[in-house]
């Protein structure tokens, strides 16, 4: 079970390649990751190089080129890249979105969006950078925070497990929106809130676990716990004290010190690789 801004999503979801897997009622559907079908199915152009960009470092250079920069392994050669026009906020003008998979275990889709300026020419907004960013049916972006903290002390698989009635609700996304050249994220609701310190509180109960200093892996609750202060950290202002102050609430254990700066250090890093 999953759950973003207050609304629960009961089916479960795992991506292979462009393949969503929906596991529903023990029933497994297959269902194309609507993040491709966007750019699948999206506005081209068949002329890349006519097409002007200006990037995030004020350089300008064509379309073509562009995808030709979008580097994804020892080959010198985008293993996928695309590209798609659309009016992300309706305000009579399109958008260029471009994607980019960069290849690796784990690893990472990246997608910009460039503001229309001017006849073939389009200037960067934002980069958005982490592992299966989905585009919404109304164009805004469910941003996922696994990719960023799948390794938190612990293995990218693990995940802290709760089979009981009362068990903390999974909650790892944000919801982002384009609007008149920016990209923001959607505010949390009381009720996100509500739902995150129930969740921390239910967390920061369970037993301490020493971490080994050679492997440093744990049963993945101490990546379930900073999952939540990311969502809270973004759906909140981006306000470090105030994150702070809810982890020193709920988590009382002895390596508590050493938790929040390896959290805090991720969390710039997730802000230094994306635009928002």
């Amino acid at each position: 079970m999953s759950l973003l801004f207050g609304v629960i999503i009961a089916d479960a979801q795992v991506r292979v390649g462009d393949t969503v897997f929906y596991a529903r009622d023990s029933v497994i559907e297959l269902e194309p990751d609507p993040t491709t079908i966007f750019f699948q199915q999206g506005e081209k152009t068949k002329t890349p190089k006519n097409i002007v960009l200006i990037t995030k470092e004020r350089k300008t250079i064509t379309l073509a080129n562009f995808f030709k920069t979008l580097v994804a392994d020892e080959t010198d050669s985008p293993l996928y890249s695309d590209h798609a026009f659309a009016d992300l906020d309706k305000d009579g003008k399109k958008e260029l979105l471009i994607s980019n998979f960069t290849g690796g275990a784990h690893c990472c889709d990246e997608i910009y969006i460039f503001k229309n300026i001017g006849t073939n020419k389009y200037q960067h907004v934002a980069k958005l950078f982490a592992g299966n960013t989905i585009i919404t049916k109304e164009n805004e972006f469910i941003y996922d925070f696994h990719e960023q903290l799948g390794y938190f002390f612990t293995c990218f698989a693990c995940g802290y497990t709760d089979t009981t009635d009362g068990a903390p609700v999974e909650i790892s996304s944000i919801l982002l929106r384009y609007n008149k050249g920016k990209i923001t994220v959607v505010p949390g609701d009381q009720e996100l809130k509500s739902i995150i310190n129930d969740n921390l509180g239910k967390l920061g109960e369970q037993p301490y676990e020493k971490l080994d200093d050679d492997l440093a892996h744990d049963d993945g609750l101490r990546k379930e716990i900073v999952l939540n202060l990311a969502v809270y950290y973004y759906s909140y202002g981006k306000n470090l004290v105030e994150t702070q102050r809810l982890f020193n609430k709920y988590y009382k254990h002895p390596d508590a010190k050493k938790i929040w700066t390896a959290f805090a250090k991720q969390l710039q890093q997730i802000r230094s690789d994306n635009d928002f």
